[in-house]
């Protein structure tokens, strides 16, 4: 915060600081830097956006309106073939013919038709109506065409639109519906007659080809009937019929002497017949009885005697049973035996029938294989040249069949080629303009602007590597802001008697100075003089300015004070001024080449009371030791022994010593001098001096600074950026300063001086 001693204290937390001073990382934009950082620079962003939007404005209300017509085609896609990527194969089409909408010959046919060029509303150069039209114009008016029309089809979609713009509604819907139109009698005069051509030629091939293959196959039916040659004759159809025939004759005479065999073995097996298995239902009958019975008087047996009359009974019942069944079986025996003699007979016969019918069909196919076979040799000698004729036949067929496949596929590409749209919606002629649109178009170059400035600033930020604030210096080396004096003008830089502090002690410069003082003197030791080294990266910071300042607070606090000016290359830049110019005391070079001592170039300090006023405190005489030209030689000058026993000279006498050195990056003199004072300071100038040359200027010295100064600083300005700092809220407290105060400034008062707002002297 801006104390009373003007110390800028910078917040601790939100940075990450790398204390050896060679710098840190600065944290993530917050939401509030982020409007921080569009409010320092929203009078470029106001301007950026004013400029892009006025210019849209007045684009849109200077133009003529411009009328939209759409004419909406489907293609026609013939192809029934049923391959599985057919309606990829579709697509593939409707975007070809959407190319050619979109081709310039189509274009050329369309001013044709249309005779666009006498038309006044689309050339603003019409020809006359009798005039030729040179290829030169076409190609020109062609072009023009082109950029009023968009074509557009959808992804699996067999429409396609045709978009065109004009000053003319009417002449916007006459050119969209024209364009199937065009490309019709276009596709028409330039494919029909090739393609016709071509399918003529194709077919009157397939014709002869076909003559020549009935002609080879007539041939061979003629040979066939000349010599009674079936399909297969003279071939292994014969000799396969050949083997059949013999085959089936074979086997009639193994069936003639089979069934001879059969007959006799019939007769024979007669005499043969057993009827030991033959029996009766009668006969089942009895031996079950039997057995009943015998297990009825085995059963018995266990408890009668055999004497007993019920034995005897049983056994009777079983001798009268076995009786009958002997009767029984000698019929049934005579039964079979006459029944098989009846089979055998019947048998016999008719093996003997099968034998005769076996022994006829073999000598019939007999005859019939010599006959066939004698066929089969004949066909088998003119087989040579029916396989001749067949040969020729089958060419020809072949022939033939490969033509007549070339000549549906052909057929086919051509009619895939032969796609056409036809007109679905017409273009009707649009009532309301398209463009200009000054309200949409406005709107948009407002967020296109808008979007555009936000990147441009941030572009800025990122890209500005100078230095604005206390929170950059401690940020990226670590080091105490220790005040941020405003800028001064006229003598107040060159003279420390015309510094404010001195000249008006209630402004807010002087404030700030004392502060500066102020945390100079805390740095002192007690009962020590103080010696501080004021430096700056390069020339042009506002060093020499600093020092004065510093001297002034330095006096105006009752010190004794003395700057020792160094800076021996360019006094006439940075010419400090001593107590009175008039002095002819020998100056500062004088001493160091060692012509005269140091009471010969100091004033004797006396305490001094400005306003005369007892009540006043005392202060003391700004004292200033400098060179009043350059040095021809400061560097053999510039002998640290010698400014070493010059400050041992002054310490007795100031309570501090001011040094002020050469530019760090002009000069090694600041590196050598640091040695000799007990603190350094570093001045950069407000929004010039870079990160980089304050990095630089850390790395010649190679030893610790105790702070910074920060001079030149456009309070209104900086409190306008809203870096977050005491500076921000200097308004605040002007009732405490006197004087002109310098207002913050919004865009609409930068650049002008209000009543109000008077130029002071230091701001």
């Amino acid at each position: 915060m801006l104390s009373q001693s003007g110390t800028i204290n910078p917040p601790l937390l939100e940075t990450g600081v790398d204390r050896q001073g060679t710098g840190g990382t600065p944290s993530s934009l917050t939401a509030r830097q982020v409007i921080k950082i569009i409010r320092r620079h929203e009078l470029l962003l106001g301007a950026i956006i004013f400029v892009i939007v006025a210019a849209v404005l007045a684009i849109q209300l200077t133009t003529s309106p411009v009328y939209e017509a759409v004419a909406t085609v489907q293609v026609e896609l013939n192809d029934d073939s049923g391959s599985p990527d057919l309606a990829v194969r579709n697509q593939q089409r409707v975007s070809n013919e959407a190319n050619l909408y979109r081709a310039p010959s189509l274009a050329e046919r369309v001013v044709q038709d249309l005779k666009l060029a006498q038309d006044p509303r689309f050339t603003a150069y019409p020809l006359p109506p009798k005039a030729v039209l040179d290829s030169a114009r076409l190609t020109r008016l062609a072009g023009q065409l082109m950029s009023m029309t968009s074509v557009s089809n959808l992804k699996d979609s067999d429409f396609i639109d045709i978009t065109v713009r004009s000053v003319s509604p009417e002449l916007s819907a006459e050119i969209a519906n024209q364009y199937p139109v065009s490309l019709a009698a276009f596709r028409m005069e330039m494919r029909d007659g090739r393609q016709s051509m071509i399918v003529r030629q194709l077919d009157s091939e397939r014709e002869r080809l076909a003559a020549e293959a009935r002609r080879a196959e007539q041939a061979v039916s003629n040979f066939r009937r000349q010599h009674l040659m079936l399909q297969g004759a003279g071939g292994p159809e014969d000799y396969q019929q050949i083997n059949r025939i013999a085959v089936e004759a074979a086997s009639a005479a193994a069936m003639r002497a089979a069934q001879s065999a059969r007959a006799a073995g019939v007769a024979q097996a007669v005499g043969n017949i057993s009827t030991a298995g033959a029996t009766s239902p009668l006969l089942d009958q009895q031996k079950r009885q039997l057995d009943d019975l015998m297990r009825t008087r085995s059963e018995m047996s266990q408890m009668l005697g055999a004497e007993h009359p019920r034995m005897k009974g049983i056994d009777a019942q079983i001798a009268e049973t076995s009786a009958n069944m002997q009767q029984e079986q000698a019929r049934v025996i005579s039964a079979a035996v006459q029944q098989a003699q009846a089979s055998a007979a019947r048998d016999t016969g008719l093996a003997r029938s099968e034998a005769a019918a076996a022994g006829s069909r073999a000598g019939q196919l007999e005859g019939t294989l010599r006959a066939i076979t004698g066929k089969a040799f004949a066909n088998t000698a003119a087989t040579v040249e029916l396989n001749g004729l067949e040969r020729n036949a089958e060419a020809a067929r072949s022939a033939f069949t490969a033509m007549s496949t070339r000549v549906q596929e052909v057929k086919a590409s051509l009619a895939e080629s032969g796609i056409h749209s036809r007109l679905v919606s017409p273009a009707a002629v649009p009532e309301m303009a398209v463009s200009p649109r000054p309200k949409t178009a406005t709107f948009a170059a407002f967020i296109g602007s808008l979007i555009l400035g936000l990147v441009i600033i941030f572009g800025i930020e990122l890209t500005d590597n100078r230095l604005w604030s206390a929170e950059q210096i401690y940020q990226y080396f670590g080091l105490r802001t220790f005040a941020m004096l405003p800028e001064l003008t006229g003598d107040a830089l060159t003279s420390a008697k015309a510094n404010p502090v001195l000249q008006d002690p209630q402004s807010l410069f002087a404030e700030v100075a004392r502060g500066l003082g102020s945390e100079v003197a805390d740095l002192a030791l007690p009962d020590k003089a103080q010696t501080v080294l004021i430096t700056s990266p390069i020339s042009g910071d506002g060093k020499s300015t600093v020092t004065l300042s510093l001297l002034a607070a330095a006096v105006a606090m009752g010190r004794r004070a003395i700057v020792i000016d160094l800076d021996l290359r360019r006094p006439s830049d940075a010419h400090l001024r001593s107590t009175d110019e008039r002095d002819s005391r020998p100056d500062l070079i004088d001493y160091l080449s060692g012509t005269v001592d140091v009471q010969h170039v100091l004033p004797a300090p006396e305490p001094a009371n400005p306003t005369g006023a007892p009540r006043d405190a005392v202060t003391f005489e700004p004292v200033v030791l400098s060179a009043r030209a350059p040095a021809s030689n400061p560097v053999a000058l510039m002998r640290i022994g010698r400014v070493n026993h010059l400050l041992e000279q002054l310490r007795p006498r100031y309570d501090l010593v001011i040094i002020n050195a050469p530019p760090t990056l002009a000069t090694r003199d600041s590196r050598m001098l640091m040695d000799a004072a007990d603190h350094t300071l570093m001045v950069i100038r407000w929004g010039r001096t870079t990160i980089e040359q304050v990095r630089a200027s850390m790395q010649v010295l190679q030893k610790p600074v105790d702070g910074v100064v920060i001079n030149r600083v456009d309070y209104a300005e900086h409190a306008r950026r809203g870096y977050g700092d005491p500076v921000q809220f200097y308004m605040d407290s002007a009732e405490y300063f006197e004087g002109d105060t310098a207002r913050p400034r919004r865009w609409y008062g930068r650049g002008v001086e209000f009543p109000w707002r008077k130029k002071s002297h230091y701001a």
